[in-house]
C-alpha cells in the first residue's frame, strides 16, 4: 500500500504537468508536424491556451510534413497570437500578407518595425527576404 501511494505522489506532479500545450510543442520540435497540429488544436479547445495561435500560425505559413500549406488559416492564427501580444507572431504575420501579395504595405511596415523594435530578430530575416529596408 505504502508502495503505491509514494508512486502515485511522485507520478502526480507528471500528470498534472503533462498538457495538450506541451505536447505540441514537442511534436513541434521534433518535426512531427501533423501530431503538433492536433497537439495545439486541443490546447486551444480544451485549455484555452492562446499560446497554441502562433504556433499553428507557423504551422500552416510553413506547411509540410503532414500540414498543408494555408496563408488564411495563418493570418487567422497568427492575428490572434499578435493581439494576445505574442511581438514575433507579428514577424510571421507580415510574412503571411507579403506570401498573399497583399497589398497593405503600410499594415505590413508596421508590423515588421514593431516586431524589430520589441526585440523579434525574425522581422528583419523577413524584411531581408522580401528585399524590404525596415
Amino acid at each position: 500500500m505504502k508502495i503505491r501511494l509514494l508512486a502515485l505522489l511522485i507520478l502526480f506532479p507528471a500528470i498534472l504537468s503533462a498538457s495538450y500545450f506541451s505536447d505540441g510543442i514537442r511534436a513541434y520540435k521534433t518535426g512531427n508536424y501533423l501530431k503538433a497540429k492536433k497537439m495545439l488544436e486541443m490546447a486551444l479547445k480544451e485549455e484555452g491556451s492562446q499560446q497554441a495561435n502562433f504556433l499553428l500560425g507557423l504551422l500552416y505559413l510553413k506547411g509540410g510534413k503532414g500540414v498543408a500549406k494555408d496563408i488564411p488559416k495563418a493570418r487567422i492564427y497568427l492575428q490572434k497570437a499578435v493581439d494576445f501580444g505574442n511581438i514575433r507572431a507579428k514577424c510571421y504575420l507580415a510574412k503571411a500578407y507579403l506570401l498573399a501579395k497583399k497589398k497593405d504595405k503600410k499594415r505590413i511596415m508596421d508590423l515588421l518595425k514593431e516586431g524589430k523594435e520589441g526585440g523579434a530578430g525574425e522581422c528583419s530575416a523577413i524584411a531581408n527576404e522580401f528585399n524590404i529596408p525596415i
